[in-house]
């Protein structure tokens, strides 16, 4: 009799240590889930930011263009004249040409459009050249970007003709842009011409890559 108190007390004892520990094991997971969770809401969260971040930086191109080193700047009166664009004014409205070691300053009222020369040097973004026309054929067709506010367009590099212009919509939509970065990763996009509305401080750029 003695010996199945003894078997009843240490089932008890066993029983209640077991269930111990499921509570515990309960508690313990219940815990866990909730940081599980809570990790997953601040990655999710964390996620949709750097999204929504990617997305806006997508929707925005700085595109690295090449101006060749010859430009015949045509002006609205018939008259025209010749060099090296050097730099463009988005603030005095005015584009800079240098030729023969001389600077002149055209105001954009008065320029019908800048056309670049086939056959002369323009430089890739590495520095290496391109002779367009002659040695270097287009590898893309003509794309025209209309209505750029002309302050998104600069000059970087006057000796290469190095340029910058921030592409963005509504000037290209967001697929356009894509296009455009996927060629220029291993292509350079060259300035065939510029045109100017004054009035509305905008330029079109029409451009081929190479």
């Amino acid at each position: 009799m003695r010996k199945l108190n003894i078997v009843k007390y240490t089932v008890k004892a066993m029983k209640a240590f077991f269930q111990g520990w499921v509570v515990a094991i309960l508690v313990m997971a219940a815990a866990l889930a909730g940081n599980i969770q809570a990790v997953i809401s601040k990655d999710v969260t964390t996620g949709n930011f750097l999204l929504a971040q990617t997305q806006i930086k997508a929707d925005e191109l700085e595109l690295a263009v090449a101006l060749p080193e010859l430009a015949e700047v045509m002006l609205k009166g018939g008259d025209s004249s010749s060099g090296r664009v050097i730099g463009i004014d988005a603030q005095g409205q005015a584009l800079s040409i240098q030729r023969s070691g001389k600077t002149a300053t055209i105001p954009l009222s008065q320029i019908q459009k800048v056309v670049f020369k086939n056959g002369v040097l323009a430089y890739r973004s590495n520095g290496r050249q391109i002779i367009r026309g002659e040695r270097d054929r287009p590898t893309g067709k003509l794309v025209t970007w209309s209505g750029i506010p002309l302050n998104t367009f600069t000059v970087k590099n006057s000796t290469q003709g190095q340029a910058v212009v921030k592409l963005k919509p509504p000037v290209v939509s967001s697929a356009q842009l894509q296009g455009i970065q996927s060629v220029a990763r291993n292509r350079q996009y060259v300035v065939d011409e510029i045109q100017f509305n004054s009035p509305q401080r905008t330029i079109t750029i029409l451009a081929t890559p190479y």
